[in-house]
């Protein structure tokens, strides 16, 4: 299986996103953007310009698509594209589906950092009005992914680590363990 995480836009979660999935179904981690991977995930990481075609890898790329990328989004059984609540962030994504649609499989917009009631229909019905046939999950506003870059657990194992921490991650995990099943094979 082959997983691609991309958004032109920054800071919306990519590669705690991508970490984590990747350390929780134990696949490989690529990455042509340059972040801490290969120390929270050695051996199983790399940071590299032109990523290599993997199978049961997690490719999590910057801001940009170019031929390697989409050579490998051809690939990948499913694209997720993170975006945030923000107008830019939405904008960012609605021309990222547009520019990957046509050679990704399945589609998968994660609305992350959502706060209050509404957050996440908010995003659906602003990206889903262009586009068709795209899923929708909801990954709330949590430390969880802060942590889980400084700390080199991935979410499962952040939320299984105490009593308190799945008291404290509960939410967040419930969320991202309905992504997680996606790509799953138990």
């Amino acid at each position: 299986m082959i997983l691609s995480v991309i958004n032109k836009k920054g800071g919306v979660g990519k590669t705690p996103i991508s970490f984590s999935l990747a350390k929780d179904l134990g696949f490989y981690l690529q990455s042509n953007d340059n972040s801490v991977i290969e120390s929270i995930y050695p051996d199983m990481a790399k940071i590299t310009e032109h990523p290599a075609l993997l199978d049961n890898c997690v490719y999590d790329f910057g801001g940009f698509v170019d031929a390697g990328v989409l050579k490998i989004i051809k690939e990948s059984d499913a694209v997720l594209i993170p975006c945030s609540t923000d107008y830019n962030s939405i904008i960012r994504t609605v021309e990222t589906i547009d520019e990957i649609q046509p050679y990704a499989k399945m589609i998968i917009v994660l609305v992350t950092k959502t706060e209050k009631e509404g957050d996440f229909s908010s995003v659906e019905n602003a990206v889903s009005k262009h586009f068709d046939e795209i899923q929708f999950f909801e990954l709330r506003l949590s430390k969880a992914f802060k942590n889980a870059i400084e700390t080199g657990l991935s979410l499962t194992e952040l939320y299984h680590e105490t009593p308190l921490s799945k008291s404290a991650y509960k939410t967040i995990y419930n969320q991202y363990l309905n992504v997680l099943k996606l790509f799953k094979n138990d």
